[in-house]
């Protein structure tokens, strides 16, 4: 996967300033998960000695950090979105050059579908799905951090949490991702071959209408959609599996971890403020794992793409 996307990054450059912006971005949702826990874990406290001062500088202290950290997540998102559809803009142009420089029984081979498909689908795969390379980073950054604060609260508590969020990991990885390449392939072959399909329906219409081939013409549109139908299917059945996956892991841990936290509070070793901050750094491993998961599953289903717009411009012209 790393050597197929720095294949990308070698045709159109600007690898150093990504790598930069994902720096940036990677700290905000363990920063965000650490004042939040901080916010509760004070502001219970303060609940229970009566302190009415330590609860509003608490409330007002969560407040211009919170929305310190949503101005600075912001601007970043403010570069990085642009920047993203440069890169996209420029795999594209580079495509089509690419394909232009193709002699002509080169280009005849391939259905005007597929090119459509290539210039279009393929290349806004890496960086345009909705979990890719930033929420990687992201979630990597606040597992192994989350991690580590739980580790010297509670290493009981990490104990737990790891106990069922590692099978979560394991099922999404060998029953989902892995099947995700090989279904985003059909899906793309089936895309291709509707849109072709469809290009013939609109550009041969005149000549269908003389010789009386409309029907013929839909009936193999309406065939190619079929196939697209199902293919599709295939792949949200899979993610109505993961989907189906989450509540069954995530909300036993929840309740045995807290039945187990509930005698430490019953014998003095915890306060509700402290559980209630152990928790916030489970849900950002939690949270962080889930995300890692659906990154892990649409990084698979892009590679589909990557790997037809190398192939595309590893051919010679």
């Amino acid at each position: 996967m790393i050597s197929a996307v720095n294949k990308i990054f070698a045709i159109i450059g600007k690898r150093g300033r990504f790598i930069a912006l994902l720096a940036l971005r990677a700290p905000f949702d363990i920063a965000f998960t650490i004042v939040n826990a901080m916010f509760l874990q004070n502001a219970f406290n303060a609940v229970e000695q009566n302190d009415s001062a330590g609860l509003l500088r608490v409330c007002i202290v969560f407040g211009i950090a919170s929305l310190g950290l949503f101005l600075y997540n912001g601007t970043i998102w403010s570069i990085y979105s642009p920047f993203t559809t440069r890169l996209e803009e420029k795999l594209r142009i580079r495509l089509f050059e690419k394909i232009a420089s193709f002699p002509y029984n080169r280009i005849e081979k391939t259905t005007q579908g597929e090119w459509v498909t290539r210039l279009n689908t393929d290349v806004e795969a890496p960086f345009s799905r909705n979990f890719t390379f930033p929420h990687v980073v992201c979630a990597i950054v606040s597992i192994t951090a989350s991690a580590g604060i739980l580790w010297r609260i509670n290493s009981v508590i990490l104990g737990w949490v790891m106990l069922f969020i590692i099978p979560h990991i394991l099922v999404s990885h060998f029953f989902i991702a892995r099947a995700m390449l090989r279904l985003n392939e059909k899906s793309l072959d089936a895309i291709a071959v509707n849109t072709g399909e469809m290009t013939a329906l609109i550009t041969c219409a005149d000549a269908a209408a003389l010789y009386d081939g409309q029907d013929y013409l839909m009936k193999r549109f309406e065939d190619s959609s079929k196939k697209l139908f199902g293919a599709n299917m295939k792949i949200h059945e899979k993610n109505a599996f993961s989907a189906g996956v989450v509540p069954l892991f995530a909300l036993s841990g929840y309740l045995i971890l807290l039945f187990v936290s509930s005698r430490w509070i019953a014998s003095g070793y915890f306060t509700f403020g402290d559980l209630s901050a152990a928790f916030q750094y489970r849900g950002g491993v939690l949270k962080s794992s889930l995300m890692l998961i659906s990154c892990i599953i649409t990084i698979q289903a892009s590679m589909a793409s990557i790997r037809r717009f190398n192939e595309t411009m590893d051919e010679r012209s």
